[in-house]
């Protein structure tokens, strides 16, 4: 698989205007504190930000029941006035909602990408895009994201999840999108283990080798505490300093930042277009140091 650094790997800002995210649930549900933040990470170089209004936390061993579902009104009301005043500070804005309706409330506000975490289940939310001509992201999921069986149960966990993003495709394409507004995302966290994610962010190539655009969303997800918690050459076990240092074998997602920038410059190093971030500034400069030294390397140094 070929890979490689893309020629510049951008980094789509995180705001999550929800009571319930597993990052930072309620700290931006003000429409104002999230109108905020959206501006501090376009200064701090976010190519997109990324605008939600319903937590998309899967339910499983790490988050119990999952998030909280809200009505098409509320999400709407949320995400509507965050979006607005964001795209008319210039910002390129992404709304990430599972819900035609609210689709299309963002996107008349000014949203330029549709970001859908269930996997394209819905054929009028590739129907609103398409009308909008906006760009579209698959992202890989199965059910409603559960990390638990029968969703973690792959018999070729690579060339399933790229089959099933294919199959996605196609119904995209049938709804009208054009294949160049489709991006893939690998669905790191999403009815995949830890182990699973990891495999599959190590993996970001064969992604951008299918000619689409990729997208990769791995900040604070729990996989990367989970595999950084365990000791070099024993696989599962906690290191003893993680235990030590939180009093949990896994840091929670504010102690995460280092495990979410190396995640960052894997994907950027295998040839993602974007990575996801609530760090911005870091992973900003972390990407772009990923995209100098590869030129370097390509061009060498006398």
């Amino acid at each position: 698989m070929s890979g490689g650094p893309a020629p510049a790997c951008a980094v789509w800002g995180i705001v999550n205007v929800t009571a319930d995210s597993f990052s930072d649930g309620g700290a931006y549900l003000d429409p104002r504190a999230a109108i905020a933040q959206g501006r501090r990470l376009l200064a701090e170089g976010a190519a997109v930000i990324d605008v939600g209004g319903e937590s998309s936390r899967p339910k499983g061993q790490t988050y119990g029941a999952g998030a909280q579902r809200v009505s098409p009104d509320e999400e709407t009301r949320r995400v509507v006035p965050v979006v607005e005043a964001l795209a008319a500070a210039g910002a390129t804005v992404s709304i990430d909602t599972v819900k035609p309706e609210v689709a299309e409330a963002a996107l008349r506000a000014g949203a330029r990408v549709v970001n859908d975490v269930s996997g394209g289940q819905d054929r009028a939310l590739f129907e609103v895009a398409a009308a909008h001509g906006a760009d579209y992201v698959l992202m890989h999921t199965r059910g409603r994201g559960e990390v638990t069986p029968p969703n973690t149960r792959y018999a070729s966990l690579l060339d399933e999840v790229l089959d099933e993003l294919r199959a996605g495709v196609e119904r995209a394409l049938e709804a009208g999108l054009e294949r160049e507004r489709v991006w893939l995302d690998p669905g790191l966290g999403f009815a995949k283990t830890a182990a699973q994610s990891g495999a599959l962010l190590a993996c970001t190539a064969a992604f951008v080798d299918t000619g689409h655009k990729v997208i990769v969303g791995a900040s604070r997800k729990s996989f990367i505490a989970e595999l950084a918690a365990r000791e070099p050459g024993r696989s599962g076990v906690p290191a003893a300093e993680a235990v030590a240092a939180t009093g949990r074998a896994e840091a929670p997602p504010d102690r995460r930042e280092g495990g979410s920038i190396a995640a960052a410059v894997i994907a950027a190093m295998a040839g993602a277009h974007a990575v996801r971030a609530h760090e911005v500034a870091a992973t900003v400069q972390a990407v772009r140091l990923t995209g100098a030294v590869a030129g370097l390397a390509r061009r060498g140094v006398r």
